[in-house]
């Protein structure tokens, strides 16, 4: 059985790794199965589908990254009350973030499947890919209700320093998943209608697993019915931390559904520009895995110790992540620099144009891909500390240029236009961020004397 980690004494560095290998494995196994389902697509569907498949996904991953972000958001609060060791606040805070969290995504999904097909013309989706968009996507949307319920408990699980646990649960969903999706997909023929039954049922699984071990194995952080009252603080504090955590995350994924427009605008007379983003946001997401393991893993070590009230423990964790984090973003920059058109083969036939526009991208965007981790390592830091707010303005201000950069460039440039507009946002959030934190240092030096 895994155990929780207490994170608030012993060797850091040790600690930090223990916290991110798991997460980083499930991150990992997570984008490997969307590679290997988007082959499956890809070999016994078509192109089509796989172009398809990439609008329904940026449509997909706006509801999943809020949700995502609002769970972690909440579990900064679990985290800190697990510091403090008061489990009795610890059990109405999950109430409180369960009734929430939950209520909003039952709420988003109900509006999204109403809406549906004008939020599809919004995003210029073409003519020949709507219906199977449209498919896929309402499957999809009633599976949200399992992808929070499976995000908010393990979560949970990880702000105790139990990161093994929900890793474990999610190997099993995935092998499902993928076996599920064979069956539908090229046994019975179902297109992608069988690849959405397949993703949403794998989430009932996984939140299943969690839910089940959690009660036998976790009985602390069983929800009982004297833990059930809606406390006007945690209200506040819950609705603070998640909203600001979610609204980052949206923010971030309504500016790629602001992109993913731009890539469709430009795809009129072929759909090779949408198949070359689809492929390099395929190669992104899985290298993206291991800055966002590093993030998660330095919020939870700072959480915890915040609550403890172990300040420079803290900050000596951020700092020695941090160093990890983006030593390994500055050899993904070389690895996309140096093999964009080895990466972009794996999903795009050769000599296509499609593969030519994908290693361009994946190429230009390798410049600048360090700068994507050093922000992963302050969002690390800000969340733990609870300052929500700087993650959010930096993020929101990041996607702003993204947006308009694209925007203004894409009809000189086309897909390019995008990678270029990237990399400046990630610039633009690492100046914002160190600046904040320069800031901050200097006061509490100032404080200090």
């Amino acid at each position: 059985m895994s155990k929780e980690l207490h994170l608030t004494s012993g060797p850091i560095l040790p600690q930090l790794l223990q916290l991110c290998l798991p997460l980083l494995c499930a991150n990992v196994l997570q984008q490997l199965y969307n590679i290997i389902n988007s082959l499956v697509v890809t070999r016994y569907i078509g192109d089509s589908a796989f172009a398809a498949l990439g609008v329904a996904e940026s449509v997909m991953n706006l509801f999943i990254y809020v949700i995502t972000g609002a769970c972690m958001g909440a579990s900064v609060l679990i985290a800190q009350f697990y510091g403090e060791q008061n489990l009795p606040r610890l059990r109405q805070q999950l109430y409180v973030s369960a009734v929430l969290i939950g209520g909003c995504t039952l709420a988003a999904v109900t509006i999204a499947q109403l809406f549906l097909p004008q939020l599809l013309s919004l995003i210029q989706t073409p003519k020949e890919l709507m219906g199977d968009v449209a498919l896929y996507l309402r499957v999809i949307l009633v599976g949200m209700l399992f992808t929070f319920t499976y995000n908010y408990l393990a979560a949970t699980l990880r702000a105790v320093g139990d990161t093994k646990s929900a890793l474990y649960f999610l190997l099993l969903s995935l092998g499902y998943n993928l076996a599920a999706a064979w069956l539908l997909v090229a046994v019975l023929n179902m297109g992608i209608l069988g690849t959405a039954l397949a993703t949403a049922s794998a989430q009932l699984l996984s939140s299943g697993l969690c839910f089940v071990y959690i009660r036998k194995k976790r009985p602390f952080l069983a929800v009982h019915r004297a833990d059930m009252r809606m406390d006007p603080v945690l209200i506040h504090r819950t609705s603070s931390y998640a909203a600001v955590a979610a609204l980052q995350q949206s923010s971030l994924y309504l500016g790629k559904l602001m992109i993913q427009s731009a890539v469709n605008g430009i795809s009129l007379a072929s759909t090779a520009p949408i198949s070359a983003f689809t492929a390099a946001t395929r190669v992104e997401n899985f290298t993206q895995a291991f800055g966002i393991s590093g993030c998660e893993s330095i919020a939870i070590f700072v959480a915890q110790n915040q609550g403890a009230g172990k300040l420079r423990r803290a900050l000596s964790g951020f700092l020695r992540g941090g160093a990890l984090v983006i030593s390994t973003g500055l050899i993904f920059s070389a690895l996309l620099h140096l093999f964009a058109p080895a990466f972009s083969a794996v999903f795009l036939e050769a000599g296509s144009g499609a593969l030519a526009l994908c290693s361009s991208y994946l190429r230009l965007m390798g410049w600048f891909y360090w700068l994507s981790f050093t922000g992963h390592t302050f969002v690390g830091w800000y969340r733990g500390t609870g300052r929500m707010n700087i993650t959010f303005w930096g993020t929101t201000i990041q996607i702003i240029v993204r947006v308009a950069g694209t925007y203004l460039l894409v009809s000189r440039l086309g897909l390019d236009a995008v990678a270029l507009a990237t990399g400046l946002g990630w610039t633009v959030i690492v100046l914002f961020q160190l600046t904040v934190f320069a800031r901050e240092r200097r006061a509490a030096g100032t404080a200090d004397n």
